[in-house]
């Protein structure tokens, strides 16, 4: 079994209304940071509604917080890509460990 199933947040996705509920961002800028390529909304092929996944979600939601502090939006933006490289690596590890455990 998997640590996190990242299958299943893929998955998981909320209209850009709801986004803005869940972030307390609202949709305008949620679309200005999307034009920026700072947030990325999920690609639902011919639906146009702009849909985000959990990571965006938990990316716009780091982002604000950095705002909240003070940061740009670009420096706010570059630090969160790079705590999210932070975390995919330690959960790789995590996850590689785990299955080299089960193997011996």
């Amino acid at each position: 079994m998997d640590i996190i199933d990242i299958d299943l947040l893929k998955k998981m996705s909320v209209t850009i209304g709801e986004a803005s509920n869940i972030t307390g961002i609202s949709v305008r800028k949620l679309r200005y940071w999307e034009s920026k390529n700072i947030i990325h909304s999920v690609d639902e092929g011919l639906n146009k509604t702009r849909k985000f996944d959990y990571y965006e979600i938990k990316k716009i939601i780091l982002i604000k917080e950095l705002l909240d502090e003070g940061y740009t939006l670009d420096k706010s933006a570059e630090k969160v890509e790079l705590r999210i490289q932070k975390l995919q690596e330690a959960f790789k590890e995590l996850e590689q460990s785990t299955k080299n455990n089960h193997l011996t």
